[in-house]
């Protein structure tokens, strides 16, 4: 009987140019920003129909409505767990990630930091989620942005390790061990971060980043478990730095280094931090055993998210030269 083998599907790997430029249509290079204006609109039309196919080939055998078991050492391991989730509005996407983690981090501690939102109606979901499941709540009543949000979750934290968790996630059945299991065999691993949909890293998988705003909870846990499945244990990848959508961090390293630099209110604070942590020569891994899905974004304007992620960027390259 010949031995089985698990094929991980790659969208880049297993489908051909030509047939992804069909799937997923772009304009040729020389036709990029030529196309004349009654054109634009038809062929926003085309694309938007050859992704939604190509979103439905992408999504086969992955269940809208399933059932999902998380296995005995991920509840074990989101016990070591304070995950902190600073909120600024986004009520629909916020209620993805707050009833995940209602599901998938029963045993960890949860500190929500609202970072002053003005909607009702996330106020009133925080108050909610925050109620029923003993969550430690944190308001600002002015809003002190992403940094300043972290580490006030972070000041009241208790467990050994920090996720710094953003809210335009939803965490998976396989979340959390892969994290603890990196920082109890190798002392000198201070940051972990997993794959994900979306990030600016290697951590991204390119078929969930096609699909991350397509799939629903359901199907977004039925990839994570067969991607998972085909992962081998313990595949560390040393990286500069992880996304800052699921930031794991040792508690003590973080007290130890202060935190975020108070230069930066937003965007670039954990690639700065992993600048930090390098230079002590320890390392930050992506932990290719785990899964969270990231939507991307979804907090702020796009406009106002990149314009402050490049004024992050240049104030990490002066300050390291």
């Amino acid at each position: 009987m010949s031995a089985s083998r698990t094929i991980r599907f790659s969208f880049k790997r297993h489908v051909s140019a030509p047939l992804r430029q069909i799937l997923i249509p772009g304009p040729p290079p020389s036709l990029r920003g030529k196309i004349p204006k009654p054109l634009r609109k038809i062929y926003r039309s085309v694309r938007k129909t050859y992704r939604d196919i190509s979103v439905g080939v992408l999504s086969i055998g992955l269940p809208r409505a399933g059932e999902f078991i998380q296995p005995q050492r991920e509840i074990d391991a989101s016990r070591d767990m304070s995950i902190v989730v600073p909120v600024k509005d986004a009520p629909a996407i916020t209620r993805r990630c707050l009833l995940s983690l209602e599901t998938f981090a029963s045993q960890a501690e949860v500190i929500i930091v609202d970072d002053a939102s003005e909607l009702q109606a996330t106020v009133a979901l925080l108050d909610d989620f925050c109620g029923r499941n003993q969550w430690a709540y944190v308001r600002h009543e002015n809003s002190m942005g992403h940094s300043r949000s972290c580490e006030a979750g972070a000041s009241i934290a208790t467990r050994p390790y920090l996720c710094l968790l953003n809210s335009d996630t939803v965490v998976t059945p396989w979340s959390w061990w892969a994290a603890k299991d990196a920082f109890e065999s190798d002392p000198n691993i201070g940051v972990t971060g997993p794959s994900t949909s979306y990030s600016g890293t290697a951590q991204t998988i390119g078929r969930a980043k096609l699909c991350r705003h397509y799939w629903n909870d359901s199907q977004i846990c039925a990839f994570a478990k067969k991607y998972i499945a085909a992962v081998k244990p313990r595949p560390w990848v040393d990286l500069p730095e992880v996304g800052g959508f699921a930031f794991f961090i040792r508690r003590a390293l973080w007290k130890h280094l202060g935190g975020f630099d108070p230069n930066l209110p937003d965007y670039g604070n954990e690639c700065e931090l992993c600048r930090r942590i390098l230079k002590r020569r320890i390392r930050v891994v992506w932990t290719q055993k785990s899964y969270i899905h990231h939507f991307g974004a979804q907090s702020y304007g796009e406009e106002l998210f990149y314009e402050r992620s490049r004024a992050a960027q240049d104030y990490i390259h002066k300050k390291h030269n």
